[in-house]
Formats: structure tokens, C-alpha cells, sequence
């Protein structure tokens, strides 16, 4: 993604393996931040200098990071977690104080409930104190599996002291129930003889208890026997990335994605994996033992052009899937005869963008579905790029491609109405997915579209001569930020369909983003949109009346790493909505920045 390019150059050029720092007369080295320091060990650490010229706080991070890495890996090995920490504090050292809710388990129902704290927690003399009664609370002492510190901010404190921000994870599992602490941790660091010890921590955490199951990777028995699914698809990045050329139109990026349906009819649900330029299509049809065969060239649906966006949908009316691909050239429509068989029955010319992504529905109401293409980037060629136009402006872009609505007008015509239905306003956004909805609850469907490089598109369906109107900023869900997906779910049982987005989270972006001297001379407004480009996903609440609250942080599902999709659905069976983000890219030599 294109993100990588521009963000990481924004915010991430200080993390370097080794680089050398000048400290009034003095070089000192950096410790590699995969190579933790031990505190009492002789390694020499950045003093503390803030007008060094630099940007110090990542130098300062390296050693922070290092700390809390070495920390989290003592709690899931169940090592010496309580030494070390105390280790870590200065003889200073002022306390510590850990808000976190209590557990109540209701004799009549079974279910836990987590109560607050009636006061505020004592303030622990030592560290290990407040952690371990966080831990013991939850029924995760000696049961963690999984514990990360990202730090989102540093700043100077005092004379000799930086203050620092983590966003903090512990989970694990404990009489078959799954429990995840998640909370914020300030910390206060001092510097003491070239080592940087903690003088204070305070924060605040909030827990989910869950009963879901743990999910089992089944790829190698349902497709291990397929030569091609393992001779493509079981290499890594870097084993195409050095053997294609990505001007020949292969890119191997992984914007592709997949399709799910179950394309032949016999109650068992398909893949079908979307593929660069050069390289065919794959239809994976499901046996009745779990196994897949490849039905590509059978199907007719192993066509090599260039596809991002597939889309399984029933577009005329007779009960199967049909199937539309977004390609280089457009949109082409084919027809499934049942039995998992597909003809070509119609295509559409997007001349000046590349189709991303499709979502489908009848707004119209006329009794057939409708689709509608988010067309990411404009095609290449256009403005002298080759694989992507440059956002401008960066935070806010609106030079993207133009996405496309299609109206089904029966017998496998389909009618380009994006500007008649009033969906070409802002339509320049870098679009990458879209999602359809009655928000308003007023009996037809609206629009909501995830924008890469700023502000996203809420477009209500208003049935009048203009019928949609983009009303993102008075709904309250702009959310400028690197927008991945869209997905629509009544997560607190209230009747009224919240939303929730998928964007990137980065907390060397937080961090930098966050400086006075980034962006210095910006305006303040601008600022604040890079901050909020890196806070992450976002959740916002349906209030009944057309708009929005942002519940993103207090509901804990901010940090989605770097997300790609995500799903609202109610994966334990339990009656509410829960949360998949499949997410992840390529960092420097800290991966918990991302």
C-alpha cells in the first residue's frame, strides 16, 4: 500500500538499526531495540539532552521499548517478571497506582461482571505490587499469552525526566474463559548514571472476559494438496517481491483479497482469490471432506487481467451467485448456471480509474441489486505515475480515482448512475472499501465509504431527484484517517446499527506526530488530522437521531495494528457483537510500532 511509502517516511525515519549520537562532547551508541537492556548492566543508554537537534524521543524510546519488550516476555514465559520490574524502578522510585475493575460473577445467570473500583487503588511502594494484583484479580497470574507495551508519546517532564504514554495488553486464558486487560500506563523515567530507571506509573485499565473458542489453522488439510495453492500461496513476500518486476503488471502487494460464497450449490461456501496481472484467477470449490480443488479453468473464471474487488451476489434473481470483478479496464459481470459454471454477461469501462473493492444492494428498491465500485487510484499513466498517484494534500487527499454506482436495469444491463444519483460528490478519495446500510432507519439504504488518506464518505439516501448526499460531517464519522474497511454492526443491542472502521494504528506516528517541531510551521487543524492518522480504528456509536458518537478509545478497539478488514459479528454465539481486524504490514526492527 502506497501508505507505507509516505507514512513511514513522515514518521518512522529515526529507527535505525545503529546511529550514533552526539551528547555535548560524548558519541554514544544506540542498543540494537531487539537486543534489550538489562538495567545494573554496563551498557550506556542516551542521556538526556533534549536540544540535541534530533529526535530524541525515538532515541529515548529504543530504551524504553527495550525495558517493557523484555518485560513482556518474562510474563508469558512465566520468568523472574517480578525482580526484573522492580529492577527497573529508580531508589526514587514514587509509587504506583493501577485502576482496574473488579470481578463479580452473578450466581443466577453465570455471567462475569466486571464493577469499578468503589476508590481509588492504594499507590503501590513497588511496581510488581500493582501488576501482580492487576493479574491475580483477572485470573492471569502465571497465564498470560499475550502482553505488549506500545508507547504513543514521550515528553520532558522535568529536569532529567521524560514522561511516556504506553497503550498496554495482557490476555490470557483461565477456566475456559478468555480475559484481556487493556489499559494506559504512564511512566516517568529518570536518568541515573547514564541508565534510565522509572521514578512513577499510574494508569487505568478495563477488561473483556469472553467465552470464544479457540480457532484452529486448517489451511494444510484443506489445501495442502493443492500444487498450486502451495507452489504460489505458501511463499512469502519477499520470495516474489525479488523475482517479479512490478511495471509488467504484477504487483505483489496483496491488494487482491478474496471472495466467499458457495458457488455451486451444495450448502458448502467457495473461495475464490483474486490475483495481479499475469496471473490467473483461482476458484477453490469445497469437497464434502473439508478439502478444496482448484475449478479455475472449469469455472471460466481463471481470466489473468489485473483484479482487486470480487463480489458474489445473486444479480439475477434465480438464486445463485453470480459474480462481478473489478480488473484493470473495470467491472466485468458473469452469470453462474448453478453449478458453479460462469459466462460473461456484461462489462463496464471505468476509463480513468482501477475498481478496489465492490459492495451490492437495491437502492432503489426496484426488487434487483445494485453495485457500487470504490475505484482507489487513478489509472497508471494518469499524472505521469505507474502503480500510484501521489494524495495531495497527504492528511486530506482528494485526487483518487472516481468511484462508480451501477443500476441494475434488468436482463444484464447495467447503467452508470453516480452522477445522476448524486454520488460524485467528493468522489476523489482513494477509495478502498464501502458498505451499505439503512442507518436512519427510514426503509432504504445508505452509504458509507472508507477513504485512504483522509476524510471518509457517509452518503444518506434521501429518495429525492438528487437521491444521495454525503453527510459524513454532520453524522459526526469523517474520521479522517487511513480508511481500510467498513462494517456495520448493533454492537451495544440498542436497535440502531453503529459502525466501525478500519484504519492504520502507529504509535511511532503518535509519537511524532505529537512533537511540536513536526510540521511546526502547519496549521494546528492540520496537525491534529496527522495525529488522528495514526490513533488507529474507529467505533462510533448510532445515537437514533442521524448521528454519531466516537467511542473508539473508551471502548478499547482502537488498536487494530495495521488493519486491513475488519468484521463486526457475533463470533461466540453469546448475542452480541464482536470484532475481527485482519491486519499487519512491513516495519523497521521494532514490530510493536505498528
Amino acid at each position: 500500500m502506497v501508505t507505507v511509502l509516505l507514512f513511514l517516511s513522515f514518521f518512522l525515519t529515526s529507527c535505525k538499526k545503529k546511529e550514533e549520537i552526539n551528547s555535548g562532547s560524548e558519541t554514544k551508541e544506540i542498543k540494537e531495540a531487539n537486543d534489550p537492556v538489562v538495567p545494573g548492566t554496563e551498557t550506556v543508554v542516551p542521556s538526556y539532552d533534549p536540544g540535541n537537534g534530533g529526535w530524541k524521543i525515538e532515541e529515548w524510546n529504543n530504551e524504553i521499548v527495550a525495558y517493557l519488550k523484555k518485560l513482556s516476555d518474562k510474563l508469558i514465559s512465566n520468568g523472574d517478571w517480578e525482580i526484573f520490574t522492580n529492577s527497573l524502578c529508580s531508589p526514587d522510585f514514587q509509587g504506583s497506582s493501577l485502576n482496574f475493575p473488579k470481578v463479580y460473577k452473578s450466581p443466577d445467570q453465570g455471567k462475569v461482571i466486571l464493577l469499578g473500583p468503589e476508590n481509588e487503588p492504594k499507590k503501590k511502594n513497588v511496581l510488581s505490587e500493582s501488576v501482580s494484583e492487576l493479574l491475580d484479580d483477572h485470573g492471569l497470574r502465571g497465564r498470560v499469552e499475550r502482553s505488549s507495551f506500545k508507547v504513543i508519546d514521550i515528553k520532558v517532564s522535568g529536569k532529567n525526566k521524560v514522561d511516556s504514554e504506553a497503550i498496554v495488553h495482557f490476555a490470557g486464558r483461565h477456566d475456559g474463559v478468555y480475559r484481556e486487560l487493556k489499559g494506559r500506563m504512564r511512566l516517568e523515567w529518570g536518568f541515573e548514571s547514564g541508565l534510565m530507571k522509572l521514578l512513577r506509573s499510574d494508569g487505568s485499565f478495563s477488561a473483556v472476559y469472553s467465552s470464544i473458542g479457540q480457532f484452529v489453522d486448517v489451511t494444510e488439510s484443506a489445501l495442502g494438496d493443492v500444487p498450486e495453492f502451495t507452489e504460489q500461496f505458501y511463499r512469502g513476500q519477499d520470495h516474489w517481491t525479488g523475482r517479479l518486476e512490478m511495471l509488467t503488471g504484477i504487483d505483489v502487494g496483496g491488494w487482491q483479497g478474496i471472495a466467499v460464497a458457495d458457488v455451486n450449490g451444495d450448502g458448502k461456501d467457495d473461495l475464490y482469490v483474486a490475483q495481479p496481472g499475469g496471473l490467473p484467477n483461482r476458484m477453490y470449490v469445497r469437497n464434502d471432506d473439508g478439502t478444496f480443488e482448484d475449478h479455475s479453468v472449469s469455472s471460466g473464471t481463471n481470466f489473468l487481467d489485473s483484479c482487486h474487488g470480487n463480489l458474489f451476489v445473486d444479480l439475477d434473481n434465480d438464486g445463485d451467485q453470480d459474480l462481478i470483478s473489478g480488473v484493470l479496464d473495470g467491472a466485468i459481470v458473469m452469470e453462474n448456471d448453478g453449478e458453479g459454471n460462469f459466462t460473461k454477461r456484461a462489462s463496464m469501462l471505468l476509463p480513468a480509474a482501477v475498481p478496489y473493492s465492490i459492495s451490492a444492494a437495491d437502492y432503489d428498491m426496484d426488487g434487483d441489486l445494485d453495485f457500487y465500485v470504490c475505484c482507489y487510484n487513478k489509472r497508471p499513466g494518469v499524472n505521469r505515475h505507474h502503480i500510484f498517484a501521489r494524495p495531495v494534500p497527504y492528511h486530506d487527499a482528494n485526487n483518487g480515482g472516481r468511484n462508480a454506482l451501477f443500476r441494475n436495469e434488468g436482463n444484464w444491463s447495467f447503467r452508470n448512475v453516480t452522477m445522476r444519483e448524486g454520488l460524485d460528490e467528493n468522489n476523489r478519495r482513494f477509495s478502498y472499501a464501502s458498505s451499505w446500510e439503512d442507518y436512519d432507519n427510514d426503509g432504504d439504504l445508505d452509504l458509507y465509504v472508507a477513504n485512504d488518506f483522509g476524510r471518509n464518505n457517509l452518503y444518506v439516501n434521501d429518495g429525492s431527484s438528487i437521491r444521495f448526499r454525503d453527510v459524513a460531517e454532520e453524522a459526526g464519522v469523517v474520521d479522517i484517517g487511513p480508511g481500510m474497511s467498513v462494517s456495520w454492526g448493533d454492537f451495544d443491542n440498542d436497535g440502531e446499527p453503529d459502525l466501525y472502521v478500519g484504519n492504520m494504528f502507529s504509535s511511532a506516528g503518535h509519537r511524532i506526530s505529537s512533537q511540536d517541531r513536526f510540521h511546526e510551521d502547519a496549521d494546528p487543524a492540520v496537525k491534529d488530522h496527522y495525529r488522528r492518522h495514526a490513533r488507529g480504528n474507529s467505533l462510533y456509536r448510532n445515537r437514533g437521531d442521524g448521528t454519531f458518537s466516537d467511542v473508539s478509545i473508551s471502548s478499547g478497539v482502537s488498536v487494530g495494528r495495521w488493519a486491513w478488514s475488519s468484521r463486526l459479528g457475533d463470533m461466540d454465539g453469546d448475542g452480541y457483537q464482536d470484532i475481527y481486524v485482519a491486519n499487519g504490514f512491513i516495519t523497521q526492527e521494532d514490530p510493536g510500532d505498528l
